[in-house]
């Protein structure tokens, strides 16, 4: 007996960025967003899967389609070179990047009747690094910060607000032990870094690689449920 997958929500486009719904049954009544922003050359689908176990009643999760096209499926918030052994990104796209996604945070929240800084960020790989960004830059824009297997830029440190203003974000990170892409070192450099704004993040290290795995999910979506 073969068992058909679920049908894709379909990919909307009436926002700045396009995206996908992944609980439209909430699409009324939630209290809280959630956007799912996905790794360099990757899409809005490949977070779906974690979208769907964080949606319930009152948590209305958006999977977020990066604006830059770098092939068929392939979708980024700016390029990034390895070929050095360390990551090398072009600025320029990450700064409209963040223009872009600060924009579509408004209108999601307005389209969809969100009470103000009510906003979580789920981000893997660049996604995560963005979701850094806009939390530490616009803090009031942001409500939670959920990275995985990401970074902090440098230019993200150096510009950010006020660390009274970014500590009522609540920060969720997990890395795997394994990663070979964006190393753990760089998970540890964000927790001290966060804790000299004095801000106490949620630290779940995992065994994985560049991944996000079965147990930090369960942890995450633990720790989202008791977020006020």
């Amino acid at each position: 007996m073969t068992v058909a997958n679920p049908p894709q929500p379909p990919l909307l486009t009436d926002l700045s960025l396009d995206y996908r719904l992944v609980n439209p049954a909430q699409a009324q009544g939630a209290r809280r967003l959630v956007l799912l922003l996905h790794g360099v050359g990757g899409n809005e689908l490949n977070l779906l899967p974690a979208g769907e176990q964080l949606a319930d009643d009152r948590t209305l999760v958006l999977a977020v389609r990066a604006p830059l096209v770098f092939g068929p499926a392939s979708f980024g918030f700016y390029q990034v070179d390895f070929s050095t052994g360390k990551p090398v990104f072009n600025q320029a796209q990450q700064l409209d990047g963040q223009r872009l996604l600060r924009r579509f945070l408004g209108e999601a929240t307005a389209r969809y009747g969100i009470p103000a800084g009510q906003v979580y960020l789920f981000g893997f790989s660049q996604g995560a690094i963005m979701a850094y960004d806009l939390a530490l830059t616009h803090p009031a824009q942001v409500r939670g910060v959920l990275a995985f297997s990401g970074r902090l830029l440098e230019e993200s440190k150096q510009h950010h607000a006020p660390a009274a203003e970014v500590q009522r974000v609540e920060f969720f990170i997990s890395h795997g032990s394994h990663d070979d892409k964006l190393p753990a070192f760089y998970a540890d450099q964000a927790v001290a870094f966060l804790q000299t704004l004095g801000i106490r993040p949620r630290y779940e290290p995992c065994a994985g690689g560049h991944e996000i795995t079965a147990g930090s999910l369960a942890a995450v979506r633990q720790w989202l449920a008791q977020q006020q």
